[in-house]
């Protein structure tokens, strides 16, 4: 291997470039995993003892567990326990900052914008800290982040708008907050804080607070004191260890950042696998053309073990060296994947990198294995080599079609194709979609060597133009199915999967249209200013019915709950208006009967569980435990409104406390000009930064936006997959090339020209790249279309094809195709006619 350094280096890049991915994303994770534990202990670091209401379930939405308040009058409870050194109520809730021009403050990715209440007892403040001014002692004053004043050039003196809940306020900014260590934000939010009375009043419910946080004396420990206090404190409420918090808060944040790892996760498992097809090639390759070397060691001597042994162990010191240059790689992986995240908006905190032996482990391990069983096939066909082969002439052949690959192939694929029909048809389950469409493609992948020349001979049509290079390319290219079907596989892998995510994209963006389009029935719409922002302040809705020419508002929102004891979302909305915008489709019942006390069903769930109008559903919702409401109304469970339980706003903030705006449907007076309706509305949310105004066109702009950033992740991740594969087509062209040096200097012999064979190389690596081009649109369609197809109950109803951006996809695959034969055309080229054509 190390005789051919072109080769060594190819095979390294592709072998490196997928353990780089799999590197970044275990320190990555490792890193924000301790960031939170960071974080969430420096905030409590000055809390021994946190007394707070007991919650029946967990649910966490962000961070911790959404919990009831509790009386304030607790709070003298506690403060007489022995062992109390300090003891205060916290409070915390919705903050929207508004910078000295009145301008929202937004946060990345839905990080939270929050107010906290201010410890008169600095050392229960834990790490939170005044990096400058004075702690807020009054009701005008306030303190905020030290990223927010410094990114918006928020003065100590400024006076700014801070929305709540409640009614909008005006404060003085008296102080800026770090958190200890340089940190000046809480992992991408914005936080101001208040003096308790005044946090009690903007945030919470005067009179109660979230939670009361107890310093213990000296010589008293955290879990003595949590005893204690549990002896003397009301049912209903718990006294917890303030470590036993930290880390309740840090699992729960870090639980719902998983998918993060995960994500990541399956994107280096999809570069590794497509980095194992250049290696199984590159081997492959390898042994046929040192087939006379192998027969010579046979005849004087050489076992099929050793030679066996020799091959994996050449793979064993490759698949090493490249997963530690790739393990290196990967410490610049993490920062990168880290600057992705905060380009499409999702920040999360970040530390120092964080480096530990068993990432390197891993990696290493994941790296070599991959190597090691790529080569196996291989390794095992080099010890069939006869001794006899080493009389032969080595020259490259022509390989035939294996009906078996065919026949295997093609059973394969209709058991995933009979797969996909149960899972989409015969309620057969995401888990059988999952495993159909696997299926699907380990067919393709097994049965594509036989496609070989059939793709080659029509993608190749129009290289007869080019005359006898354009010919030998597509002979080229079909000569050996296998490897050639290999080296596209590659391409293949990562084109379906780009393709089929551009799919279902817009599949989803034409579905929002349609439902808006059928199932909607508003003039205008009120949604948050930032498209990842959890909601905004119900003062909205009032600003907003003020504006003359406006009819109807109608809020909806959302939330989670246990239901018949399964946890499940629910949808709210506004039973005096909601069948005025939207289309629900009410089967049963009537929604003008959607009280405090009742729910309404989607038709699928009141078939499951033999609901009918009148029933009772036991529902636990976490911040005040369970209710039994009665079903008011069966709907259809389709459009706008899809969840399984519906309750309305009021019954909401009954049941789960005070809640934001997800967003409202608007109509206009009869008669009135929309645009001006519109300008009104715009102007009278001058002081609601936190929500704005759109149209149909710009409500589906900026849904479609949100869709199309995420795509770009999505294709962003993919490129390196389809980088790999670009290298697996370099690395094929160039061993290619130098197992046809002697065929080579016979065409130069015969009168080929030096760009003739430039030509011919470059069109074969493109005829390659085509087929994987070709054969992964085509897969990736199929699949992007079943993806669609099992989630219409889920709201996706139409079907679109971006055949423009594919036909992009396929184009720019054929022009990198091209591109990677500019250093093997130039070798084969430079081919020397005399040395080519002599026989050792």
């Amino acid at each position: 291997m190390v005789a051919h350094k072109l080769r060594l280096l190819l095979t390294t890049a592709s072998i490196a470039l997928g353990v780089a991915l799999l590197a970044g994303t275990l320190i990555l994770t490792n890193t924000m995993g301790i960031a939170f534990d960071m974080l969430f202990g420096k905030i409590g670091s000055g809390t021994d003892t946190v007394v707070r209401a007991e919650a029946p379930f967990t649910q966490t939405e962000g961070v911790g567990t959404n919990r009831g308040p509790i009386a304030a009058s607790v709070l003298d409870q506690v403060k007489k326990v022995d062992g109390v050194r300090a003891a205060e109520g916290t409070v915390q809730g919705y903050a929207l900052l508004t910078d000295t021009h009145g301008k929202a403050i937004t946060t990345n990715g839905g990080a939270p914008t929050n107010g906290y209440s201010m410890p008169s007892d600095e050392e229960l403040r834990g790490d939170v800290e005044l990096l400058s001014g004075h702690a807020p002692t009054n009701a005008h004053e306030v303190a905020i982040d030290a990223t927010s004043a410094e990114d918006h050039d928020i003065a100590l003196g400024s006076s700014i708008k801070v929305l709540f809940q409640g009614p909008t306020q005006e404060f003085t900014v008296v102080g800026t907050i770090g958190y200890g260590d340089g940190i000046k934000d809480l992992g991408g939010t914005t936080s101001a804080y208040f003096d308790p009375a005044t946090a009690q009043k903007v945030l919470g419910t005067p009179g109660a607070f979230d939670q009361i946080n107890v310093s213990a004396a000296d010589g008293v420990s955290q879990a003595e004191l949590a005893d204690r206090i549990s002896d003397v404190i009301p049912a209903g409420t718990e006294a917890v260890t303030g470590k036993a918090v930290a880390e309740e808060n840090a699992d729960a944040t870090k639980q719902n950042f998983s998918i993060v790892g995960i994500l990541f996760g399956i994107f280096a498992g999809i570069a590794l696998f497509v980095g194992s097809f250049i290696i199984w090639n590159t081997f492959t390759m390898t042994v046929t053309q040192r087939s006379r070397e192998i027969a010579l060691l046979r005849a004087i001597g050489a076992r099929r073990r050793q030679v066996m042994s020799s091959l994996l162990l050449e793979a064993l010191g490759l698949g090493l060296f490249a997963s530690a240059v790739g393990f290196g790689l990967g410490i610049g992986v993490a920062k990168g994947l880290k600057w992705l995240m905060d380009a499409v908006g999702f920040a999360l905190p970040f530390t120092s990198l964080q480096i530990e032996a068993s990432q390197v482990w891993i990696s290493l391990a994941v790296g070599v294995g991959v190597t090691v069983v790529a080569a196996l096939v291989p390794a095992r066909r080099a010890t069939k080599v006869l001794p006899i082969e080493a009389l032969r002439e080595s020259t490259p052949g022509a390989e035939k079609s294996s009906k078996l690959r065919a026949v295997i192939g093609l059973a394969v694929i209709a058991a995933g194709a009979g797969a996909l029909w149960a899972s989409l048809y015969a309620d057969g389950g995401m888990k059988l979609f999952g495993l159909g469409l696997g299926a699907a493609m380990v067919g393709v992948i097994i049965a594509l060597p036989v496609a070989v020349r059939p793709l080659a001979a029509a993608i190749a049509t129009p290289l007869r133009l080019r005359g006898l290079p354009g010919e030998l390319a597509k002979q080229n290219a079909a000569r050996n199915p296998r490897r050639t079907s290999a080296t596209a596989a590659a391409l293949m892998i990562g084109l379906t999967l780009v393709v089929s995510m551009g799919v279902f994209a817009s599949s989803l963006k034409a579905s929002f249209g349609d439902v808006l389009s059928d199932r909607v029935d508003a003039d205008l719409y009120v949604v948050t200013s930032s498209a990842q922002a959890p909601g905004y302040s119900p003062s909205v809705l009032a600003a907003v019915k003020g504006v003359d020419g406006v009819d109807e508002v109608s809020a909806n929102g959302w939330g989670q709950a246990r239901f018949d004891g399964q946890d499940s979302g629910f949808s709210s909305i506004d039973p005096g208006n909601a069948d005025e915008v939207l289309a629900l489709n009410v089967e049963k019942g009537s929604l003008a009967d959607l009280g405090k006390d009742d729910v309404m069903v989607a038709r699928s769930a009141a078939k499951e569980h033999g609901w009918k109008v009148g029933d009772t559903v036991t529902a636990e919702f976490a911040e005040s435990g369970k209710h039994q409401l009665h079903v008011a109304a069966v709907y259809e469970g389709k459009g706008w409104i899809s969840d399984d339980f519906v309750v309305s706003r009021a019954a909401q903030e009954a049941l789960a406390g005070p809640q934001l705006v997800s967003n409202a449907f608007v109509t206009i007076d009869a008669g009135a000009d929309r645009a001006e309706v519109q300008d009104a509305i715009a102007a009278a949310l001058a002081d609601h930064p936190d929500a704005k105004v759109l149209d149909r066109a710009g409500f589906e702009k900026e849904a479609s936006g949100f869709i199309d950033q995420l795509l770009t992740f999505m294709t962003v991740m993919l490129a390196l997959a389809v980088m790999i594969a670009l290298l697996g087509i370099v690395n094929t062209l160039a061993l290619s090339v130098f197992e046809r040096t002697r065929e080579l200097g016979l065409l130069r012999a015969v009168g080929m020209t030096r760009s003739q064979v430039r030509a011919m190389v470059r069109w074969e690596s493109a005829v390659i790249s085509l087929i994987g081009a070709v054969s992964g649109a085509a897969l990736g369609i199929g699949i992007g279309l079943a993806m669609s197809q099992i989630l219409k109950d889920e709201g996706i109803k139409s079907i679109s094809i971006p055949v423009l951006q594919i036909a992009v996809y396929v184009a720019v695959a054929a022009a990198a195709g091209v591109l990677a034969a500019v250093g093997p055309a130039r070798s084969a080229a430079k081919v020397d006619v005399l040395k080519a054509v002599v026989t050792d």
